[in-house]
This record gives C-alpha cells, sequence and structure tokens, in this order.
C-alpha cells in the first residue's frame, strides 16, 4: 500500500488538499530534476562571468592540494584531497576548484531526502526537507563555495543516516559506517568530533523507548574507535610539526589562552545563525526542538497521531516517530550549544554550528507538516510564517548568487558594499592576478616574485596570477606576534632563504598607517628587507558603477631576507 498516500484516520483535512498530488513517484522525479537543475545551473553560474573570485579559505586549500600531505596546519587533508582529484581532471580553474562542492551538495540533498523518508516514510516530507534546505541562505553559499564544509556537513549527515540505522532499525552493521563517516568528517573538520557525543546522548536517552542500553554494546563504540583511527595521519603530521595543529585549535576556542572571560561574540554568533538560516524559519526549528525535548518520554503521548492527518503513515508508530526527532534533535544540539557558550570567551565563527542544521532542517520540515495539520485555529498562523520563509529564501536567491545586484539601491542611500555585501572579500582577485602578471613581466626588475601581507593574500595571488607561480606570506616576519599558517611548514616557502636574496618583489598590502603600531611595524621592517620601496598605483574594484575595495600595490628592490619574529600566534 501507498502509505504517503493513505487517507486521513481523524477529522481534520489536510491544510493543503493539493498536496495529494506528491504520489511518491512524483515526489521523487521533482527530486531529481531538483538536484539536476541546480547542478547544471550552478555549473554553468561559476564558469560563466561568476561575480566572486575564490575566498581565502578556498584559495588556501588550493595551495594545500599542489603539496598533499598527511595533514596541515589548521585543518585535516580531505579537503586539499578532494580539489586535487578535480583540478587534475580539469585544470586550476575556478570552476574546477569549486565543482567538488556542488557534486557534495548534490549528494546532501539526496542522502536528506532518504534518511526523510526512511524515518518518516514519506516522500512529501522527504521532498520539504529537500526544499526547505534550498530557501536557506547559508546552504544556497555553502553548495558552491569549496571549504571545508561541505565534505565536512556531508559526513555530519552520513554518520547520522548510518546511525538511524543502527539504533531506530537495529542494523548492526550500520555501526561500521558510523566510523568511516565519523573518520572521514574529522578529516575534513575537526569539530566532527562533537558527533559522538549527540550520538551518546540519544543513546542514553533512546534506552527508555527501545527497551535496549546500545551503550552497554560494542556497535558505538567499535564505531567511535574505528573514527579515531583516522586521526592517526594527523597525529603523525602533527608530531613532526611541534603540534602546531593542536595549539591553533586550542587558540582559536580561546582554550590555550588566557582571556577576559566575557571576550567572545556572543550576540554576533547568535544574529549571523538567525540571518544564516533566516528570520522566517528560526521559529520551526525552535519549534521542532521544543516537540523532540517534550516528546522524550515514553509516557508523554505529545502531539500522537498528527502525521496522518497530512497523508502521511498512518500506521506508522508514534514510539519510533518521538524516537526519530529526538535523534535529530540530539544531533545537533551538543554541537550548537557548545558554539554557543564558547561564544561568551572566544569569537565563534558563524558557520561553525552548520553541522548542527543538517538534522534540525529535517525536524524542522516534520514539524512545519504537523503544524499545518492541527487545528485551525493554528494554521493560520503558521501557514503566515511558512510562506514568509518561502517568500525570503525565494527573494534573497538571487542576491546570494550575486551581492552587487544589490548596489544600485545601496547606493541610493549612501551605504558602502563592503559594509553589507559579505562577498566583497572574494572580488576583484582575478583582476589583481592579471594586474601582477603585468607588473612581473617589467623587464627592470631582477627576477620579481609577489610577496603578501597575509596568508589569504598569498593563495590568492598565487591561483590568480599567470602561472600559479610560487608567493610569500610575510605577515609573521613583518609582526610580532602573527598567527603563523601553513606558509611558515613549507621550507621553500620561508623568507629566510639565500636562494631569495638579491631578488626584487611586488608587494601587496598596506604601508601607509605610519601611525597605527601594526602600521608602523609593517613598514619600518618591510623597508630595512629591501634597498627601495616605491609605491604603484592602486588597483580599485568597481562593480556596477561602484568601487566595491582597491589593493595597494609596491615595487620592491635587491630583497636582502628576513628573519622570522620571535613570538609566535596560533
Amino acid at each position: 500500500m501507498d502509505v504517503t498516500a493513505a487517507t486521513p484516520t481523524n477529522a481534520s483535512e489536510p491544510a493543503w488538499p493539493w498536496v495529494r498530488w506528491f504520489t511518491p513517484l512524483r515526489c521523487r522525479l521533482i527530486l531529481i530534476a531538483l538536484i539536476t537543475f541546480g547542478f547544471v545551473s550552478h555549473l554553468h553560474y561559476l564558469r560563466n562571468d561568476c561575480p566572486i573570485d575564490l575566498s581565502g579559505d578556498e584559495a588556501q586549500y588550493w595551495e594545500w592540494s599542489r603539496q598533499l600531505d598527511l595533514s596541515y596546519y589548521s585543518k585535516g587533508p580531505l579537503v586539499a584531497y578532494i580539489i586535487r582529484a578535480s583540478t587534475s581532471v580539469f585544470g586550476h580553474d575556478m570552476w574546477a576548484v569549486r565543482l567538488p562542492a556542488i557534486v557534495l551538495a548534490s549528494v546532501t540533498s539526496l542522502l536528506t531526502y532518504w534518511l526523510t523518508l526512511r524515518l518518516f516514510r514519506s516522500d512529501r516530507l522527504a521532498l520539504g526537507a529537500v526544499l526547505l534546505n534550498h530557501l536557506v541562505p547559508m546552504f544556497v553559499a555553502g553548495s558552491m563555495l569549496m571549504t571545508i564544509d561541505p565534505p565536512y556537513f556531508l559526513c555530519w549527515g552520513l554518520a547520522t543516516a548510518f546511525l538511524a540505522l543502527a539504533a531506530l532499525d537495529n542494523k548492526p552493521w550500520a555501526w561500521a559506517g558510523v566510523g568511516v563517516a565519523l573518520g572521514l568528517g574529522t578529516l575534513a573538520k575537526y569539530g566532527m568530533l562533537l558527533w559522538p557525543f549527540g550520538m551518546l546522548i540519544f543513546l542514553w536517552v533512546d534506552r527508555r523507548r527501545s527497551g535496549v542500553n546500545r551503550l552497554k554494546t560494542a556497535g558505538p563504540w567499535v564505531a567511535i574507535g574505528v573514527g579515531l583511527l583516522f586521526l592517526i595521519p594527523p597525529i603523525v603530521w602533527n608530531a613532526k610539526h611541534d603540534w602546531v595543529t593542536f595549539k591553533h585549535v586550542g587558540t582559536q576556542t580561546g582554550v590555550a589562552k588566557q582571556k577576559k572571560l566575557f571576550d567572545g561574540n556572543l550576540p554576533e554568533l547568535v544574529g549571523g545563525q538567525i540571518a544564516a538560516v533566516g528570520v522566517a524559519l528560526v521559529p520551526f526549528i525552535v519549534g521542532g526542538i521544543v516537540v523532540a525535548w517534550r516528546r522524550q518520554k515514553p509516557k508523554d503521548e505529545g502531539a500522537r497521531g498528527v502525521l496522518t492527518s497530512v497523508s502521511m503513515p498512518d500506521a506508522l508508530d508514534n514510539d519510533r516517530e518521538s524516537r526519530a526527532i529526538a535523534l535529530l534533535m540530539w544531533m545537533g544540539l551538543p554541537l550548537f550549544a557548545l558554539c554557543v557558550v564558547m561564544s561568551v570567551r572566544s569569537k565563534m565563527q558563524v558557520n561553525w554550528p552548520a553541522a548542527a542544521y543538517f538534522s534540525w532542517m529535517i525536524l524542522a520540515a516534520w514539524f512545519i507538516a504537523t503544524r499545518l495539520a492541527t487545528r485551525a485555529r493554528w494554521r493560520q498562523w503558521w501557514r503566515g510564517l511558512f510562506w514568509g520563509t518561502v517568500a525570503f529564501g525565494v527573494a534573497f536567491m538571487p542576491i546570494a548568487h550575486d551581492m552587487s545586484l544589490a548596489y544600485p539601491l545601496m547606493a541610493k542611500f549612501g551605504i558602502e558594499p563592503r559594509r553589507l555585501d559579505l562577498t566583497v572579500k572574494m572580488k576583484g582577485w582575478a583582476q589583481l592576478g592579471r594586474r601582477l602578471g603585468r607588473e612581473l613581466k617589467n623587464p627592470a626588475m631582477n627576477e620579481p616574485f609577489v610577496l603578501c601581507e597575509d596568508y589569504m593574500q598569498t593563495a590568492e595571488t598565487a591561483f590568480y596570477t599567470p602561472g600559479n607561480p610560487i608567493t610569500y606570506c610575510a605577515g609573521p616576519y613583518l609582526l610580532d606576534p602573527k598567527r603563523h599558517t601553513q606558509f611558515d611548514i613549507w621550507p621553500e616557502r620561508r623568507l629566510d632563504r639565500d636562494q631569495l636574496k638579491g631578488r626584487d618583489a611586488i608587494y601587496v598590502g598596506y604601508l601607509d598607517d605610519e601611525k597605527a603600531r601594526d602600521g608602523a611595524l609593517i613598514t619600518g621592517n618591510l623597508r630595512k628587507a629591501f634597498d627601495t620601496i616605491e609605491e604603484l598605483p592602486e588597483e580599485p574594484v568597481v562593480q556596477r558603477g561602484l568601487q566595491v575595495r582597491r589593493f595597494k600595490l609596491y615595487r620592491c628592490t635587491n630583497f636582502k631576507g628576513m628573519k622570522m619574529a620571535g613570538g609566535a600566534s596560533y
């Protein structure tokens, strides 16, 4: 029997009778069409006048992919190997670097559909969960940027899916899948190490409903053990490099350095989450979490039977449904809670809790379906909020792909683009690369090389300068302390080598802030390293008639060498 087309068993009619048109076959055909269209359109977007260049992180990971290793300064090696696989086939082009992100996003959509269907036995709900993800600004951007997040997000989802098979469907073999997904995710981002905490809490809570305390079985512990085995390469690498990753992660999270108790960015983190997910969607996520929390106790019947009122499986056991939504809640809660707590002390990035939303978006889709099927007095309010979510997502989608579309409106109100456009830092790098290519061809210069103020500039200029030359990061040599990066690990990128002495350079950075401490230090230390420094005409970046940023360039002659500053910041 087609359970998704079952006749409602109570007096309530579906909030939208036309949803009956969405049979399982039609839902799956729509899914295929949606993923195919998304892949093709995003690939076309990247290959045809894409308004954004590689981000600093993307360029850095591309640099890593040129020198494959067991691990790297701040992250595991997975992202470098993925980019290397793509660029080895398609070349060192921007779209080739980002192609894996599109592929991984497509696979994640398929996984979202499969897991939702497995948990709730409804193709309609599964399709709704996928569509909901396509309305989230953070996911729209993340589906095109090849950072550590796409593979990390997918691995988080895979581990959750295998856990559902192991714990809800009693498939013992799935524990091995949990371990492999956990291990691969750790090689993408060390935040994956927080995933097992959600699993262990869920299994502890679930023992009352399942009747089995799986924490006393081998499965979960074998999964964790398998996952930890994947850390052997990074540990071996760190043992050879003074444990820099441990120091870096400790510094970033505020664990390894003395700071003021309240020195974080809690308001910014919370506000960033609301903006990244969408204001209208937040109540659905919160509502799903609240219901899941209330229905954890076996005696709590909660919203029993609500699924049947939207033509979802009337035979679905309410106990399994409660276990399913509890799993979805717990697989995101520890990560999100830790980021919020840590943001009181340290600065947390907006994308750090992103993996929590893999399961929470499915929970939100479930919550929307149940609310729209409840009593009539609730429907109007929830419907309005739902359509607000849809309207926000659809309206934001073009701007998410090209923020310059809003530039004319910004100009009308006298707003500088860099104040609202989060993609400003991804603009102008290709233009700068072409300029550097021309400067390096100057016959008056002696074997010129590119020298940059920070590691992101160093990676960007290496990617976009014709011929992808070796570029150098001067930051830790100019300031003390200055955060170290992978460029300080590679011997051939060090600036204290005799092979660079006597050569000229084009410096990308700022030297015009003599009064500021950093500006004075940079200026003084850089001038000591060269005979002469000549300021070149700056490179303005203009889009839709507005200057969005500028690059400062300097011609430097006769490099004398530089010594690493005494202090080290991680």
